[in-house]
């Protein structure tokens, strides 16, 4: 599903996404890159729980270092992480971080993927069940199996060339277009107003000599090949 669903405006497209959610049962899933402290440069995601990345973002502020599972912490992991890998979910539920970061979202386990990112950056999938049952060895099993194929399939991504008539915020438009979302969810992920997205697309059109969104996506991926 990986190999099959690459698409050029994230490394991933979101079958794999669906594929893994019918592999290990969650409430979410999601795929997120990001430098520290900036917002995500890719985010994916299936059956949302969390709220909007801003807010979420600033949860995770308060949460701290208590919170067993920071990004910051484990990008260079090469090991598929659990929550309770580092504390028992019940002294868990009696921490602030749960009070602030998970119970207020119906959220009890996690379990986290890195794969391989520049120093500074992360590239992670984060799974989040409710209340139940904890992942399992064979969840953990599966996604160290599945790891460095997504690690190729992510770096052959890299190296394909992009459209360069396009602008670099013209491009980060296009791409999360190209996942489905809209002038208003892209304009919440870029931290810009959905005029501004409009205006974007109109130069994207014009450039790659489409008129529609669909095109415009086909326009580029054919650049791209």
């Amino acid at each position: 599903e990986a190999g099959a669903a690459t698409q050029n405006g994230s490394p991933f497209g979101v079958e794999l996404l669906d594929a893994m959610l019918g592999a290990i049962p969650v409430l979410t899933v999601d795929y997120l890159e990001r430098r520290f402290g900036e917002a995500p440069a890719v985010s994916m995601v299936r059956h949302e729980v969390w709220p909007a990345q801003e807010e979420l973002d600033e949860l995770l502020a308060r949460a701290g270092s208590g919170y067993p599972l920071n990004t910051t912490h484990h990008a260079t992991s090469p090991e598929p992480l659990r929550l309770s890998d580092f504390v028992s979910i019940g002294a868990f539920r009696k921490s602030a971080t749960y009070a602030v970061l998970m119970r207020p979202f119906g959220v009890e386990y996690e379990l986290k993927l890195w794969l391989p990112a520049p120093p500074g950056h992360a590239r992670a999938f984060c799974f989040a069940r409710g209340p139940g049952t904890d992942f399992s060895a064979r969840d953990v099993d599966l996604l160290r199996l599945v790891r460095p194929h997504l690690a190729r399939l992510r770096a052959r991504w890299e190296r394909a060339p992009r459209p360069p008539q396009l602008t670099k915020r013209e491009q980060d438009v296009l791409e999360l277009v190209a996942q489905g979302l809209t002038n208003r969810e892209v304009a919440r992920r870029l931290f810009i107003s959905p005029g501004t997205v409009r205006k974007h697309l109109e130069n994207v059109f014009e450039k790659l000599g489409v008129r529609t969104r669909a095109g415009a996506v086909a326009a580029a991926f054919r650049a791209s090949s």
